[in-house]
């Protein structure tokens, strides 16, 4: 069976079983609803379209070895970039310093 991923054709079936909720997924899922609320004071910083627009500007590989919920925030940090909400280098450093453990990351 062939799939369209991305725009392009993949002969591995799609891995459809469910995994537990991480904390990080919820967040970026809350993260998603807030940004995308019509009905939050100032209005919504973007739209669920954006969100679409800016997975699909992905690189293939980037597509294609993301998780769904790591696809969404890179789209929210690439949206909110572009309107000069957050700075993209900031949140970099500010994860490369997470992931060599010198921030404190709630649970």
């Amino acid at each position: 069976m062939v799939h369209d991923v991305g725009g392009s054709d993949v002969h591995d079936p799609i891995v459809r079983a469910e995994h537990a909720v991480l904390p990080w997924e919820l967040r970026v899922d809350a993260l998603m609803w807030t940004l995308t609320d019509a009905a939050r004071p100032g209005g919504p910083h973007m739209t669920v379209d954006e969100l679409r627009r800016g997975i699909e500007a992905m690189p293939p590989e980037d597509y294609r070895d993301l998780d769904y919920y790591a696809k969404w925030l890179l789209s929210m940090i690439a949206i909110l970039a572009e309107r000069g909400v957050v700075d993209a280098a900031q949140i970099e450093r500010r994860a490369r310093e997470i992931v060599r453990g010198r921030g404190h990351v709630h649970p």
